[in-house]
C-alpha cells in the first residue's frame, strides 16, 4: 500500500482500506477510483487515502520485488551501467584498451551503495532477465556486486575489498573467448564441451597477465574453478595452493549462478541453494569464507514468509547457528524447527 494526497488520486487506482464516516462504511476497501468516488473523498474532507500497489496483489516475494517501484528504478540504473560494463569488456577484448578501475568502482558503487541490504540487491539481481547475449556480462557484474557485499561480510581491510571487487569484475574474462551456445547451454554438456570450457581460466589470466594486475586478480581468474579437495580445474589444485581471492570469487561465482534467473530456468531461492552447498562445503570451499558467507545470507532472510514443503506457510523469526538454511519458522500457532524436523525444507520465499 501507498499513502497518496486525494487532490493527486488518477483514475484507475483502487483504495487499499474502507472508507468509514462515523461507524459506516460509505466506500468500501478495493473500489477503483473514478471521478464520483473522488468527489465523495473531497466532500469527505479527506487529505490522503490509502491505495493499493501492483505489489499487494502479488503472491509470491519474487513477484512483489519484481513489480515494486524500487525495483523498477533499481532495474533502471542495472541497464545502464550494465550498458557501460560490456563497453568496458569488449574495448578490452577487441580493442586491448585497460580496464579502468574508477569506472568499475562507479558501477560497483550505483548499484550496490552501502544503504541497500544483502537481501534487497541480491534479490534484485536474482529476478533480472537477460538476453542470452548479455548472460556472461551480467554474471561478471552481478558477481561484483556480491563480492562487493561479502567483503563486508569478512570484514576484509578496504584495500583487500577493492581487490576482490576487481576480481569479481574480471574473473571469468575468458569466457568471451568461448561460444555462447557453449558458455550458457542448458543441459549437460559433453566432454568435449566442458574441455573446451575449461580452457577460459588460462584465457583470461593470459589475457590479464600483460597488464600489470595486482598478482590475486589473476590468480582469481585462473583459480577460481578449483575446490579444496583437489577436485576443481584447470590445475587440480588443493586448499592450501588456492588464492584466498580465487575461493571467495568461487563463492559468489556459484553462488550467483544458482540464484539468477535464466531463460530456461527461474532462479533458485536461497534456501535450496545452501541445501545444495552444503553438501559439500566443507570440503569443496574454504570453510571460513562458506560459513560466513551464507551465514550472512541466513541472516537476512529473518522476517521472510515462507512455504515448507508439508505445506505449511510462516515468518522465519530465527537461525540455527549450528544447521545453516534449517531456520525456526512460525507458523500461526506453531513453532516449526527445521534442524529438528529434517524430513521438512523451505521451498519458497513468499
Amino acid at each position: 500500500m501507498k499513502t497518496v494526497a486525494v487532490m493527486a488520486l488518477q483514475d484507475g487506482m483502487q483504495l487499499a482500506e474502507d472508507i468509514k464516516v462515523g461507524d459506516k462504511v460509505a466506500i468500501k476497501k478495493g473500489t477503483v477510483v473514478d471521478h464520483i468516488v473522488k468527489a465523495k473523498l473531497e466532500a469527505f474532507k479527506l487529505f490522503t487515502v490509502q491505495i493499493i500497489e501492483a505489489e499487494d496483489l502479488a503472491e509470491t516475494y519474487y513477484e512483489k520485488i519484481r513489480v515494486s517501484e524500487a525495483f523498477k528504478e533499481f532495474q533502471l540504473k542495472y541497464t545502464a551501467n550494465l550498458a557501460a560494463y560490456k563497453v568496458a569488456v569488449d574495448s578490452f577484448i577487441y580493442k586491448k584498451v585497460p580496464f579502468r578501475f574508477e569506472d568499475l568502482k562507479a558501477i560497483a558503487d550505483a548499484l550496490c551503495p552501502d544503504s541497500i541490504s544483502g537481501k534487497r540487491l541480491f534479490s534484485y539481481i536474482n529476478i533480472m532477465v537477460h538476453d542470452e547475449g548479455d548472460l556472461s556480462y551480467a554474471h561478471g557484474l552481478n558477481v561484483a556486486l556480491i563480492c562487493k557485499k561479502m567483503g563486508k561480510w569478512l570484514r576484509l581491510p578496504p584495500d583487500e575489498c577493492e581487490t576482490l571487487l576487481y576480481a569479481g569484475f574480471l574473473f571469468d574474462i575468458g569466457k568471451f573467448m568461448l561460444p555462447n551456445d557453449i558458455i550458457w547451454k542448458p543441459g549437460k554438456l559433453n566432454k568435449m564441451e566442458f574441455d573446451l570450457v575449461k580452457t577460459h581460466a588460462f584465457f583470461g589470466y593470459h589475457m590479464l597477465s600483460k597488464f600489470g594486475l595486482d598478482q590475486h586478480i589473476l590468480n582469481a581468474t585462473l583459480m577460481h574453478h578449483e575446490r579444496c579437495d583437489g577436485s576443481g580445474y584447470p590445475q587440480g589444485l588443493s586448499r592450501v595452493d588456492i588464492d584466498p581471492m580465487a575461493s571467495m570469487i568461487a563463492i559468489a561465482d556459484v553462488y550467483e549462478a544458482m540464484t539468477s534467473a535464466r531463460t530456461y530456468r527461474a532462479p533458485m531461492n536461497p534456501y535450496q541453494v545452501v541445501e545444495i552447498i552444503k553438501e559439500e562445503m566443507f570440503l569443496k570451499y574454504d570453510i571460513a569464507y562458506i560459513t560466513t558467507f551464507l551465514t550472512h545470507i541466513m541472516d537476512e532472510m529473518i522476517g521472510n514468509n515462507v512455504r515448507l514443503s508439508n505445506g505449511m506457510t510462516g515468518e522465519v523469526i530465527m537461525n540455527n547457528s549450528g544447521a545453516i538454511g534449517r531456520p525456526v519458522i512460525k507458523c500461526k500457532e506453531d513453532i516449526v524447527d527445521l534442524s529438528q524436523q529434517r524430513d521438512i525444507k523451505v521451498v519458497e520465499l513468499i
